[in-house]
């Protein structure tokens, strides 16, 4: 085990990731409409003159968003945490800087000291808890924030009604066809989303958000099931 990762006994989930890390990155970028765009819709908020010195992302993964985080706030302090140790020996293995510590862990169960982060960010790992534990989690992160600290995550979210969360994941599946993902690769998303996703409305986050006791959280930018949400403290 590497000194910097922090392994824990977890849930199906961690294996699914171990499974895919190598080939994340380009199945994610088949299957997930306008990846890069999604990603960076993440910092558009963001004032310039707001420089974190703490920074906490849930769910690195392969390292795709830790990347930039770490371009963007060079000298910043970022806590990886992932619940797949394969997926952060991908990610360490494209940076292993000392400023980023790597923990291996189920971000319901982790704990940090409140007012601990300026930003926290996270890009599509929230929906894989139910919705008891989405609000609980907004909670915790409004403790671990320093005063006027900012959340920024994107992430699936289902639609207001059956058919339009439907007609979502129809238009979903004709956009990672044409970008050339398999019927395999496609079904494994699904199976995957059946049996690991909880996808919630946009008005259930941006209640669960305001009710934690954040002072602003609004929608910067949705496509289909992919949702950006800001918000500050």
């Amino acid at each position: 085990m590497q000194k910097n990762i922090v392994q824990k006994k977890l849930s199906n989930v961690d294996a699914f990731y171990d499974e895919i890390s190598k080939s994340y990155t380009g199945s994610i970028q088949r299957c997930v409409p306008d990846y890069n765009e999604m990603l960076k819709s993440l910092f558009i908020y963001i004032n310039p003159d707001f420089q974190p010195k703490t920074i906490l992302e849930l769910g690195c993964g392969t390292g795709n968003l830790t990347q930039m985080i770490h371009q963007r706030y060079p000298n910043a302090t970022i806590v990886a945490l992932d619940i797949s140790a394969e997926c952060i020996n991908e990610c360490k293995s494209r940076l292993s800087s000392a400023n980023i510590k790597y923990i291996q862990n189920d971000f319901k169960e982790i704990e940090f000291p409140n007012n601990t982060f300026d930003l926290v960010l996270s890009s599509i790992s929230i929906h894989h808890i139910n919705d008891k534990d989405k609000e609980l989690l907004f909670q915790k992160l409004y403790r671990y924030q320093t005063p006027n600290g900012v959340l920024s995550f994107c992430d699936q979210f289902s639609g207001e009604t059956d058919f339009i969360y439907n007609k979502h994941i129809e238009r979903w599946k004709k956009y990672a066809v044409e970008q050339g993902a398999s019927n395999d690769e496609w079904n494994m998303w699904m199976q995957h989303q059946q049996e690991h996703d909880y996808h919630s409305t946009l008005a259930n986050h941006l209640q669960w958000i305001k009710n934690a006791g954040y002072k602003l959280a609004d929608c910067t930018r949705k496509h289909l099931l992919w949702t950006t949400i800001y918000a500050e403290k």
